[in-house]
């Protein structure tokens, strides 16, 4: 599985876990629900200013978001 979509499928299970719409993410994070669905279905790549966006945003590592470990935890 390739890193877009490994993010694509985590940051869905991310909102889908704290009950979060996705235009009320694509709101709260100041970008477009159009982008977000993109990302959340591998049609867009994020950038590393948006990744770090949905590791702040989630509390999580970057390196979990990408697919490089499993361990979601912030260090």
């Amino acid at each position: 599985m390739e890193c877009n979509e490994i993010f694509a499928q985590r940051i869905k299970a991310l909102r889908e876990n704290r009950g979060i719409g996705l235009n009320q993410l694509a709101a709260l994070l100041g970008i477009g629900s159009s982008s977000l669905s993109q990302y959340e279905n591998c049609k867009r790549t994020p950038d590393i200013v948006v990744c770090k966006m949905f590791a702040d945003y989630f509390n999580v590592s970057g390196d979990y978001l990408l697919g490089i470990n499993d361990d979601f935890t912030k260090k």
